[in-house]
């Protein structure tokens, strides 16, 4: 008889589209290939919650404890992020896989949101929530970054780190003139590419600012907004190419189109958009955020690491300016990073690794 597990996670990831279902869809697909019969649990099974002030926090208890009343069905339980937090107090074999801390979210975009959304991401989502998440459940943390805040906000000792990952053969350097014509790209453009969702705590103010400077007027942008971006925020400018809803199976192509990615987030988990791109062969001008601060701490990628985001914002629009140019006039920085970061990905950040690694640490591996 086939082994059973129930997966716990917030939105169905064939139908919603972010870093978390991206990673939902190589666990199950993973689950299956070792023939573990799976039932997906997501929010959209219970559709009404406890009439709470936070309606979303409602139904996800109640989610949680739908799977506890099965838990003697399943060998084991996965939970991603806090959204498993109703399934209290565990029963069994329980995973809790933690893609962010929402202390070390709330902290990095202090300031730049609402005092009441700070006090929530903080106290509700991080106090009590990801830390009752963490009580009696076997942690995973998806990078080194997310394994020191859980020890640091919530004293955390064991915690199993398996670094998130991509597949390299999808994810790989291809002909950059191809890839332009077929997106519709002036071929001999300078190219700078930002991928994710277009608001503040993803530094937008920082992105427009540098769009927007005289220093960067020789860039052709490309923008690929995520899910929920209002396509309307994006600057205006005749230098500015907006693509909507590229399937992630194609976001190869628009890396490959790209001189130069520049991710500005003030707070990352981990940032596929880092590894996608270097995988490519593409630069990244980033934030010190998710794994970047792994990654960044080496040459020669330090010397596209931005200043710390607190600083004013015409200390890091100047800084963008000063790297963006930096890889345009160096050819041979250009090439170094593009073929280190390759190799690199390849390496430490493949999909094979992450499920060798998974597998092993649920139990499900054969070795």
């Amino acid at each position: 008889m086939n082994k059973k597990a129930a997966v716990i996670t917030a939105y169905n990831p064939y139908n919603f589209k972010g870093g978390i279902e991206t990673y939902t869809i190589q666990l199950l697909a993973l689950l299956k290939d070792f023939n573990i019969d799976i039932d997906l649990y997501c929010i959209d099974m219970i559709e009404k919650g406890l009439n709470l002030h936070n309606e979303f926090v409602g139904r996800m208890y109640l989610l949680g404890r739908k799977v506890n009343a099965s838990a003697h069905r399943y060998d084991f339980i996965i939970a991603n992020s806090f959204y498993g937090f109703g399934c209290f107090p565990p029963k069994g074999k329980v995973f809790n896989i933690f893609h962010s801390t929402h202390i070390g979210f709330s902290e990095g975009i202090k300031g730049v949101i609402p005092p009441v959304t700070y006090f929530e991401l903080r106290y509700l989502y991080g106090e009590l929530l990801e830390s009752v998440s963490g009580f009696d459940r076997i942690k995973i943390a998806v990078s080194e970054n997310i394994r020191d805040e859980l020890k640091n906000n919530y004293g955390f000792e064991d915690v199993k780190v398996i670094n998130n990952c991509i597949d390299t053969s999808a994810f790989s350097k291809t002909d950059k003139y191809k890839a332009r014509r077929k997106l519709g790209i002036p071929s001999e453009a300078y190219v700078g590419l930002n991928v994710g969702r277009w608001d503040i705590t993803k530094g937008s103010d920082i992105l427009e600012g540098v769009m927007r400077s005289a220093g960067a007027s020789n860039v052709f942008w490309v923008v690929v907004p995520g899910t929920g971006t209002d396509r309307t925020m994006v600057p205006p400018l005749d230098n500015i190419m907006v693509f909507d809803h590229i399937e992630h199976e194609k976001m190869s192509e628009v890396y490959n189109a790209a001189d130069f990615v520049l991710f500005t987030s003030r707070y990352e988990s981990f940032g596929y958009v880092i590894i996608e791109a270097l995988a490519c062969g593409v630069p990244v001008i980033t934030t010190n955020v998710g794994v970047a601060k792994t990654i960044y701490r080496h040459e020669p990628f330090r010397k596209l690491l931005l200043p710390d985001l607190k600083q004013e914002n015409s200390i890091i629009v100047e800084s963008c300016i000063e790297k963006l140019n930096l890889l345009r006039d160096d050819e041979t920085l250009r090439e170094l990073i593009s073929s280190e970061g390759r190799s690199l990905i390849e390496k430490n950040f493949n999909l094979s690794r992450w499920r060798h690694e998974m597998s092993r640490v649920i139990g499900i591996s054969k070795i």
